[in-house]
């Protein structure tokens, strides 16, 4: 029997020069309690470009690479171990992330990626008894990741960015 799971999210608005303000949202995570707690930076000015993914089985490790406002490449930090193949995928110039779901247990078994140029990629295995879901609404992207991790990805949620 598949089980949905239901994500609370929860919004910080950061102050940023110039009289705006950027939105950072936290919804889920999904997944089990072990490992150590993690969470990408929230910076203002930085899009993601690239998604680097450890995978086998389960999802060993999670890295998002950033482009700044004057196109130089920041990596934020890797989370999970150091097993499993690396796959990459690279954004295309514009292109967000507008949804990552999969299944999990008591570890992250697989991630799906879908962009706002309806690309998609998957990684990890057949496993996992509940499905999870975060899509970015209109006007927002996936920003960063937050969770548990440990020799794997424990648990998974994503951080959304409204400009």
């Amino acid at each position: 029997m598949a089980m949905a799971a239901m994500f609370i999210c929860v919004s910080m608005v950061l102050p940023v020069k110039h009289a705006s303000a950027d939105t950072f949202s936290f919804c889920g995570p999904s997944g089990g309690t072990g490992g150590s707690y993690y969470a990408d930076n929230e910076t203002e000015g930085l899009h993601v470009v690239e998604v680097r993914v450890w995978h086998g089985k389960y999802i060993d490790a999670i890295q998002f690479v950033y482009a700044n406002k004057q196109g130089g490449q920041i990596e934020g930090k890797k989370h999970g171990g150091n097993g499993g193949g690396l796959s990459t995928f690279k954004l295309q110039p514009g292109e967000t992330i507008a949804k990552i779901s999969g299944k999990h247990g008591s570890l992250v078994d697989s991630m799906q990626l879908l962009t706002s140029n309806g690309r998609e990629q998957q990684w990890g295995g057949p496993g996992g008894t509940v499905r999870y879901t975060y899509s970015a609404p209109p006007g927002s992207s996936i920003f960063g990741l937050f969770g548990r991790s440990g020799t794997y990805i424990d648990a998974l949620g994503v951080i959304l960015y409204t400009p």
